[in-house]
């Protein structure tokens, strides 16, 4: 058998490669990104334009034919800087600025997580999981928001626990008016009487609502409303919220009286679990922190969220960290088959697929609704346990780590088969570029 060093070698050298892989092709191959549609609307907005609107991009080799972007108008101020260079520049920047923010936020999961002692003799093989996460992967290879979110919310939570609360309540502020959905937090931080956090959460809120309105004018948000109520993709596989499966459960197709009953049936959904969620967060605690309020709010936002992408996974490596240390600790057999289920269909590799792609029902609700299954089974590991405890520590090469190669097959699988096709598809635009075919 290869030594524990050795498989740990390879695994840097094939991680490290794929890595240097994709960006290579992500900086030098001028591909639809979702940046390219954040670059887009920021650019229309500083030259007076409607930012929501279909925009198209001259910078694109093919298929320049832009997504809308769903992002409220702070985060099309934010992006403004970036207008000022080039594309190149720009997609280089964001791409280091968003390896940077990933990369902080996964070294404040481990500070929690794990034990000093063990993040000292393991900080390396944390860090190549964090790598091989699916999630993690599908951010460099989308350039989305995801590691900004993680990085906002965990800086936040770090603030929170050591009682900086203006810090804190600056920070999860400004990502709830970057994405909404995150404003569970307010349901987090009231119900844990953290007043003060949660006035700075809502004068930070309102500040950034505010100031595009002052730049740009009251149109910006009318423009924004108007480009909101013509999003009917709610249904794709990406999706892991509940409002995403009833929508694939109801094949919703955009029709007026269709949007209404999917609108209740979530609307008694999301009342329904707000009380769930509410009676199942754990105590209060300080020495040792209970993680498991903070923890199930992270999985309940995505939950709950009309739009929890895939690629916000990276939100849910501490909750997953965490609950595999719950299973392994009790030597709970059906908590770790739980674990293995839900980690695998959070990490499951999947291609962004329309609804009315999908062939029938049984897919709808089935292969395409994977990651609503993986996070509807880590919510049910959290609950279970009112109290979740962090520095662990476990030994990663001794005899009782038999869940290691599993773990590492799970990341493999959900590393390698997006990377083939990320390529593939790449090679296939330079085929067209030279062949017009």
């Amino acid at each position: 058998m290869m030594s524990f060093r050795y498989q740990q070698v390879c695994f840097s050298i094939a991680l490290l490669s794929i890595y240097c892989i994709l960006l290579f092709f992500i900086l030098t191959h001028h591909q639809k990104l979702d940046f390219s549609s954040f670059y887009s609307t920021a650019n229309a907005l500083s030259q007076g334009g409607n930012p929501y609107t279909a925009l198209t991009a001259s910078f694109l080799p093919k298929n320049n034919q832009l997504s809308a972007n769903l992002n409220p108008p702070i985060v099309l101020w934010l992006f403004k800087p970036l207008t000022s260079l080039g594309y190149s520049t720009a997609l280089l920047v964001w791409t280091v600025i968003s390896l940077i923010l990933g990369i902080l936020g996964a070294v404040i999961v481990f500070h929690y997580a794990f034990s000093t002692v063990f993040l000292r003799n393991n900080y390396l093989n944390v860090s190549l999981l964090y790598f091989a996460f699916f999630a993690t992967l599908l951010n460099v290879t989308t350039l989305q928001l995801g590691t900004l979110l993680f990085f906002f919310i965990m800086v936040g939570y770090y603030f929170y626990l050591h009682h900086r609360d203006y810090l804190a309540g600056i920070f999860w502020g400004s990502i709830i008016a970057m994405k909404l959905f995150p404003a569970l937090l307010f349901f987090y931080v009231l119900k844990q009487k953290r007043f003060k956090v949660l006035g700075v959460m809502i004068i930070t809120l309102a500040i950034a609502w505010l100031i595009p309105m002052l730049v740009y004018g009251v149109t910006i948000y009318k423009q924004y409303y108007t480009m909101m109520s013509w999003v009917f993709w709610y249904g794709a596989g990406w999706n892991a919220s509940i409002y995403g499966f009833i929508c694939r459960l109801l094949n919703y197709t955009g029709s007026e009286n269709h949007l209404l009953f999917v609108k209740f049936l979530y609307l008694f959904c999301f009342c329904i679990l707000i009380i769930w969620y509410l009676k199942t967060l754990g105590p209060k605690e300080r020495d040792p922190v209970n993680h498991q309020p903070f923890c199930l709010t992270l999985a309940m936002m995505l939950f709950l969220s009309p739009l929890g992408w895939v690629y916000y996974f990276s939100l849910l490596i501490l909750p997953l960290i965490l609950t595999w240390f719950v299973a392994f600790n009790d030597k709970d057999t059906k908590m770790m088959y739980v674990w293995f289920l839900c980690f695998f269909l959070v990490n499951f590799p999947m291609d962004y697929v329309k609804m009315e792609d999908m062939p029938n029902f049984w897919g709808r609700i089935g292969i395409f609704s994977s990651y609503f299954y993986g996070l509807l089974f880590l919510i049910y590991l959290l609950g279970k346990r009112k109290k979740i405890y962090g520095n662990n520590k476990i030994q990663m090469n001794g005899g009782n780590n038999h869940f290691m190669p599993v773990i590492v097959i799970i990341l493999a699988f959900g590393l390698i088969i997006p990377t083939i096709c990320f390529v593939m598809r790449l090679l296939k635009l330079d085929l067209y570029l030279v062949t017009g075919a």
